[in-house]
């Protein structure tokens, strides 16, 4: 049977998303086609309509969150890359941006979100792994991950590319000991992944920054001790109150989640000393701060930036999914859901910030 697909397609910043339909050829040998059930809107969907990012030379199929179940196997015996064999019906979880896995980036550096021989975005009108679509060609190089039976698709993409995010700072900035504080700038969906890994760990206490009041809630729900907003408080009765909680001594680790410069001015001031910085949410546009070496090199600070992260940490999201979606009630998170055609509106809602988890259900 021929599957008819829609495509959201974008051309150039300023311009309405458009619709492509189109004809869908077999999955590839060791592929397949994956009906989306659910597509995350992400900040850099924001970020690409509203210019931040380069402009595509040609029209592009974009959507880089995607749970959804194999409707077509490709030739051969198909696995996830855990080396699970998957069949018609499963549900899986990908991420279309994988690397190619042989250039110097993915095969040395292990760094697959600067793969030299990259193809994301994808050139509109081909089969390609985009969830901006009913359905999703996905070749042997595109990571993905079975979900295990009874795991809702909302609790894995409630984090989408937010969770494996947060795990790539988390490896970056290296362990958090017993009695460390935690702060988290921001509280959209990397904050509250990281969160939720800070509330995980041996921290004595996480704090989170940001608003609106039901984000806070929802750090709270996943492991802050201390929530502060961004709302009412200013940056000096924010720095007050955690030099209160700490003794006077500052936070033990920052992680940067807000994707706003103010954030890192901001952070600065925050470290303890042999504090560690993690900036993981400024990832476009462009701008400066000041900053004083000499308070670097006194307090032994540490400014660790970082972006994507390993390809199992894709694996890994599915993992914390699976085991936590009941205690943290991750499915819940997903507070918005629109029909493909209303994709604008639903990233427009993403960035004035009145909801927590936006999400695109094709079938809607």
């Amino acid at each position: 049977m021929t599957l008819k697909n829609r495509s959201a397609v974008f051309t150039a910043p300023g311009r309405p998303v458009e619709f492509h339909e189109s004809s869908l050829p077999a999955p590839p040998g060791g592929g397949m086609i994956v009906k989306v059930g659910l597509a995350g809107i992400c900040g850099t969907d924001a970020h690409r309509l509203g210019g931040d990012l380069p402009a595509p030379a040609a029209p592009i199929t974009f959507g880089h969150e995607g749970v959804g179940t194999v409707e077509e196997l490709g030739a051969g015996t198909v696995r996830d890359w855990a080396g699970v064999e998957l069949s018609v019906g499963d549900s899986v979880y990908w991420f279309p941006p994988s690397g190619c896995g042989r250039c110097y980036h993915c095969s040395v550096q292990l760094d697959p979100a600067i793969c030299a021989n990259a193809t994301w975005p994808p050139e509109a009108g081909k089969p390609n792994a985009a969830a901006f679509q009913d359905y999703a060609t996905l070749d042997s190089k595109v990571g993905v991950y079975r979900i295990p039976e009874g795991t809702p698709l909302e609790a894995v993409i409630a984090f989408g590319c937010a969770m494996p995010t947060a795990l790539g700072g988390n490896m970056r900035a290296g362990m958090i000991e017993p009695g460390q504080t935690v702060v988290v700038q921001g509280a959209g969906p990397v904050g509250l992944a990281s969160t939720m890994l800070a509330g995980l760990s041996q921290a004595r206490q996480v704090i989170t920054i940001g608003g609106p009041d039901n984000r806070l809630k929802a750090a709270e729900t996943l492991g802050a001790t201390t929530t502060l907003s961004i709302e009412t408080t200013t940056p000096e009765e924010r720095r007050e109150t955690i030099l209160e909680l700490t003794g006077g001594h500052g936070a033990d680790v920052v992680f940067e989640a807000a994707g706003h410069l103010s954030a890192f001015a901001e952070a600065i001031p925050l470290l303890n000393h042999n504090g560690r910085y993690v900036v993981q949410g400024l990832y476009s546009g462009s701008g400066t701060v000041p900053v004083d070496p000499h308070l670097l090199n006194n307090r032994s600070l540490s400014i660790i930036g970082s972006l994507g992260f390993k390809p199992n940490s894709i694996q890994r999201t599915v993992e914390l999914a699976a085991r936590y979606h009941d205690r943290f009630g991750l499915a819940d998170l997903v507070t918005g859901k629109y029909p493909l055609t209303e994709l604008e509106r639903a990233i427009d809602s993403m960035r004035a910030g009145d909801t927590i988890k936006n999400v695109i259900d094709p079938s809607m």
